[in-house]
């Protein structure tokens, strides 16, 4: 690319191609160093012109000048560099692109898409342990033909990713601390004998896990509700299990040995068995009683506020007959009043965190509508054993009349 940025055109009229650059001042640090892929040597096309003998004296002198392309988009990106070397000018071209000595971009904003879930740090220990090293002494096969240690190379490298998960939601082993003395030795090519037993030991540590029914790492990634329930949990792990000791059992008798222990641990007994199928029965039977707990929680305040109403009904109705009083002096004493039924004295459902319930908005109705209500009738008040005296003001201003007619009788 860097023979096209040389041309221009010349005197003769003939036109090569060209690239527009401007002279241009970053704002970077003048001792940047840039990432060159290319120099060549120019020379300026009008030697005695103004412009070009400023611009050669000022290149001359030690200096460099950035030139800037114009892009289809309308930015500018720094593609070029005008720097001298031995008293001759060269043209620069600078990378615009990503280096290769920068440091990589995520892995997650690769070809995976938005997957963030990688095995990162367990990739990262694969790589150590696949890493390719100067191989001095010659090996040979058990065949006696001579063994190539790329080959050698290729074989471990095959064996260490016939299972290997690379997402963290798509496996339940590899999240285990407790399946690490086993996967880390089931891929080796031949096994020792305490290899065997430390496989044998990792596969009693689970089956006693399970009988515990401790929980394990499954991923609820993309899963709606509760996930599997804790017997399909462990099936999904002991099928994974198998498969990464399946992946190896052509290494080696051992290897064998290691499957014949897990599939004889697999095989549960018929009271094992029995055992599970009670605990699953007792599982339905806690989420249905959680179940219906619920929902009687969800109907009881809907009963609450029934039987509210009903008592809050017959209060105003005993009110509106007591307060039925005749004016006339001859009218049978009035039935003594209940006293008001206050809204502490009704037992009412205990205030439920978050938003009011249609219970508390109709209790502050009612609690609203009795502060509202007119004071005790003063009589009743002044009363002496529920009997109290009417029309008191209208006996005084009576006897206050008759006083006055006297005394003006008398004048």
């Amino acid at each position: 690319a860097g023979d096209n940025h040389t041309g221009g055109n010349s005197r003769e009229g003939t036109f090569k191609e060209t690239v527009t650059l401007k002279w241009c001042t970053p704002r970077t640090n003048s001792v940047e160093l840039h990432y060159c892929t290319g120099a060549y040597r120019i020379s300026p096309v009008d030697v005695n012109s103004r412009p070009s003998s400023c611009l050669t004296n000022f290149l001359l002198n030690g200096r460099s000048v950035l030139l800037e392309q114009p892009r289809k988009s309308g930015s500018k990106v720094i593609s070029h560099m005008l720097s001298s070397h031995g008293g001759e000018i060269f043209l620069h071209v600078l990378s615009s692109s990503r280096s290769i000595l920068e440091d990589p971009p995520s892995i997650s904003e690769g070809c995976g898409g938005r997957v963030t879930d990688y095995r990162i740090t367990d990739f990262g220990e694969f790589m150590r342990e696949n890493r390719l090293t100067p191989f001095l002494e010659p090996r040979y096969k058990l065949d006696g033909s001579l063994e190539i240690p790329l080959e050698r190379a290729k074989d471990q490298l095959e064996k260490h990713t016939r299972y290997w998960p690379m997402i963290i939601s798509q496996t339940t082993i590899f999240n285990m601390q407790a399946v690490v003395p086993l996967a880390s030795v089931i891929v080796k090519e031949a096994m020792t004998d305490e290899d065997v037993l430390n496989c044998q030991k990792t596969i009693y540590n689970l089956v006693d896990m399970e009988r515990k029914n401790d929980p394990l790492p499954i991923s609820t990634v993309g899963t709606r509700g509760k996930g599997p329930k804790r017997d399909e949990q462990y099936r999904i792990m002991w099928n994974e299990l198998e498969t990464l000791v399946r992946a190896h059992i052509n290494n080696s008798d051992k290897h064998h040995r290691v499957l014949e222990c897990l599939m004889a641990c697999r095989s549960k007994p018929p009271e094992e068995e029995e055992r599970k199928k009670r605990g699953r029965k007792r599982e339905d039977k806690e989420d249905k009683s959680e179940k219906l707990g619920k929902d009687y929680e969800s109907d009881k305040p809907w009963q609450e506020s029934e039987r509210l109403k009903g008592l809050l009904d017959r209060e105003k109705d005993e009110l509106a007959e007591a307060e039925v009083i005749k004016d006339s002096p001859d009218s049978p004493e009035p039935p003594n009043k209940k006293p008001l039924i206050t809204m502490d004295e009704i037992p009412t459902v205990e205030k439920a965190k978050g938003p009011m319930s249609l219970l508390s908005l109709w209790s502050n109705r009612i609690n609203t509508a009795n502060s509202r209500k007119h004071q005790e009738f003063i009589g009743r008040l002044n009363s002496v054993n529920n009997k109290a005296e009417l029309y008191q003001h209208l006996k005084e201003e009576n006897g206050m009349e008759a006083t006055e007619n006297g005394k003006t009788g008398r004048q």
